[in-house]
């Protein structure tokens, strides 16, 4: 029954965006995206395969997405922390931690041999804090991300999300830079007149000097402003080269900016236009956003839209109930140890339940905020042995024609407490579930 439809994504689990105080990294997530960060949100451009398109899209796209990337943060730092306490105390470096199938702490060497009790008393005083920080691991690995399996739902999109956008690319050719001209040397000044007083006349041979000394002066400048005439005529040409290049150089850097910002601007109408009638496109930006998704499990996922791009069909493969935690975990009240709760088939079984309403809700809001349709048909199968032909097959669990006119009635500002089982209830659900949550198998949606 599975993988009826064309395209297939294949969601691996955990967090994909991680925000911190040296900045933001995707840790996996959509292929070929690279990533911005500002005051606005962190943001990813994915490039499409086979449409030759690239859009924008907001990858922090809830709180409860960016609360639990910081629960994960913290969740690397205790466990580093953890590994480098060990590592560099000497009184630790030799001991191993472990918990027994009651959730006693055990304290071994190397060999695996438990430590003498005084000093394993000794190592339970003086590293306390260390210690419990190491239950705290052991209390997240055992119960898993409870949160995000009980609640995929919080982090649906509404219907009026702002769709994916086209990022303009920049023009990346600099504008030419206007040319530093060479200065022209100042004018050679010419000599002042020649002034010839009654003293000069009188001394032998000083006026005769003087107009000797005036005239060279003369005939020097006039030879120098012969050559600064010249010099002005050839810069001037220069100048003019020069400018003339320079204006041309910018007629033509102007005209390519235009034609660029042109472009810019038909491209990302082009895409808009495109997501909304191109199935190519619609489903190449489907499967990216998706792909983008957190998710608790490993989650498969077929889609196809029909030729005129207005209905979505999806098929979900769901995780099976003995993948959940079975037990519960928290710290005891009194010394170093778990308190280790095996969970009761009626918990495990509403668990599952909420999970999968709450998986198959999320992948509604995430399609209707991508896409411009307006209904969509989600089915959700898992792998149950078959006790009259003793194989593991797929068995369709759920599936929902959902119309956007019905899911937009959400309260997406209250979500905490939106019951995604009851919220499904809402759309045309197939469904055969009895009270105490034992999911029978059942047969697809269809659009007729």
């Amino acid at each position: 029954m599975a993988f009826r439809f064309r395209n297939t994504i294949r969601i691996a689990p955990g967090i994909r965006l991680n925000l911190g105080k040296r900045g933001v990294s995707l840790s996996a997530g959509v292929r070929g995206a690279s990533i911005t960060a500002g005051k606005n949100g962190v943001y990813g451009n994915v490039g499409l395969p086979g449409t030759g398109l690239s859009y924008r899209t907001r990858l922090d796209k809830s709180p409860a997405h960016r609360h639990r990337v910081e629960q994960e943060e913290a969740r690397q730092y205790r466990a580093q922390r953890q590994q480098e306490m060990q590592q560099h105390n000497p009184d630790l470096s030799d001991v191993r931690l472990s918990l027994n199938d009651k959730g006693l702490l055990i304290l071994h060497d190397l060999s695996g041999q438990p430590l003498e009790p005084k000093l394993r008393q000794r190592l339970l005083n003086d590293f306390k804090a260390d210690i419990q920080e190491w239950l705290d691991v052991q209390i997240e690995h055992i119960n898993g991300d409870m949160d995000l399996l009980l609640n995929p739902h919080l982090d649906m999109p509404s219907s009026d999300n702002p769709p994916p956008e086209y990022p303009a690319q920049p023009f990346t050719e600099l504008q030419p830079v206007k040319p530093q001209l060479t200065v022209l040397q100042v004018q050679p000044e010419q000599p002042q007149p020649l002034k010839i007083n009654w003293i000069d006349r009188l001394v032998p041979g000083r006026k005769q000097r003087l107009t000797e000394a005036w005239q060279q002066a003369e005939d020097q400048w006039r030879e120098n402003i012969q050559h600064w005439e010249q010099e002005k005529s050839a810069l001037e040409q220069q100048h003019a080269a020069i400018i003339s290049n320079y204006e041309l150089e910018l007629t033509r850097w102007r005209a390519l900016k235009t034609a660029h910002d042109t472009q810019q601007h038909e491209d990302a109408n082009n895409f808009l236009q495109r997501l909304k009638t191109d199935p190519e496109v619609m489903a190449a930006t489907l499967q990216a956003e998706l792909e983008a998704l957190d998710w608790p499990r490993e989650t498969l996922i077929d889609f196809e839209l029909d030729d005129t791009g207005q209905l979505l069909k999806l098929d979900v493969d769901l995780p099976e109930i003995e993948d959940f935690p079975q037990q519960e975990a928290r710290l005891g009240a009194r010394e170093l140890r778990l308190v280790l709760k095996k969970k009761s088939q009626s918990q495990l079984r509403q668990e599952y339940a909420r999970h999968i309403h709450g998986v198959l809700l999320r992948i509604i809001g995430t399609a209707f905020s991508t896409l411009n349709i307006q209904q969509l048909i989600i089915s959700g199968y898992s792998q149950r042995l078959n006790p009259a032909t003793g194989y593991v097959e797929d068995e369709y669990l759920l599936s929902a024609k959902v119309a956007r006119s019905t899911f937009e009635q959400i309260n997406f500002n209250n979500l905490e407490d939106v019951d995604p089982i009851l919220a499904l209830d809402r759309f045309e659900l197939t469904r055969d579930m009895s009270n105490s949550f034992i999911l029978r198998c059942i047969k697809p949606n269809s659009e007729e």
